[in-house]
């Protein structure tokens, strides 16, 4: 069932030489809200990161989900409002088990003109899209939506979605974990504290300092650390601070680079006990 929305905006203005403060409303605007989308569509993206210059792979996965024959399907990319540039040639069809290429019929925005579809049958549009050379530097994600319109015998259907990717290095892209080795613990059992580094960028990382303030009961009695899948290594007293008001810092000005390998996940682990 379709829900209708109204909005209306009041602007508070001034003439110049005038001491008055007036207000004016502006028309009431309303817009519809469909609960459903007869065309199904599902957009994804490889990779979801990017730097200038990235060549990004969208698949458009189309389904209809109507009760009418669709004449045809127009698939409509806005490419960011001009973050990413198609990639000419690239895009191919699959329908039916057979995968064909296609042209698009405009590329600002970046439009295809594709095949009937059957009630339930499904097809997928993949093309390739290039990010920007001068992209500016305070762009960090790239979102671009696809609007799909099938055309039956008596008028269209609609269907939307959208893909967000993200600049390599930025946050989100490393992420930290603090876990306990025991939910329970029980005065001077020994427990660890591990903070997970976790690079799901496409470069190296480097922790330059993880600050850890430890409870102030809980006495250390070692550190290690672990390399993305490398050994684990125990680290001597003069690696990490640990000061007087329990905080830890790693490393010390002396101790190892904290490196996290693309994709993988480096370990500081903490272990003690609680006196």
């Amino acid at each position: 069932m379709a829900t209708t929305i109204t909005n209306q905006s009041q602007t508070t203005y001034q003439f110049s030489g005038s001491g008055d403060i007036l207000t004016t409303d502006s028309n009431v605007n309303e817009i519809t809200l469909e609960d459903t989308q007869n065309l199904v569509i599902t957009k994804t993206a490889n990779p979801t990161t990017f730097v200038a210059g990235s060549i990004i792979t969208y698949s458009v996965t189309i389904t209809n989900s109507s009760s009418s024959f669709l004449t045809g399907v127009r698939i409509i990319d806005d490419l960011a409002n001009g973050n990413l540039a198609y990639v000419v040639g690239s895009a191919n069809l699959t329908a039916s088990g057979t995968s064909y290429p296609v042209t698009p019929v405009a590329t600002s925005p970046l439009t295809f003109a594709l095949q009937e579809l059957n009630v339930n049958q499904t097809m997928t549009l993949t093309y390739r899209a290039q990010v920007i050379f001068n992209l500016p530097p305070s762009v960090n994600e790239i979102t671009n939506s696809v609007r799909g319109i099938g055309f039956t015998s008596t008028g269209t259907i609609n269907g939307f979605d959208l893909e967000t990717i993200s600049r390599t290095g930025t946050p989100g892209n490393f992420t930290a974990t603090k876990t306990a080795s025991d939910s329970t613990v029980y005065p001077n059992q020994i427990m660890s504290y591990t903070i997970s580094l976790a690079n799901n960028s496409s470069t190296s990382a480097t922790a330059i300092e993880t600050v850890d303030q430890l409870p102030s009961n809980f006495e250390v009695t070692s550190v290690s650390l672990k390399i993305g899948n490398g050994p684990t290594i125990p680290l001597s007293s003069t690696d990490y601070i640990l000061d007087a008001s329990n905080t830890l810092r790693i490393p010390s000005a002396s101790g190892p680079v904290v490196s996290v390998p693309s994709g993988e996940t480096s370990l500081i682990t903490i272990t003690g006990y609680f006196n």
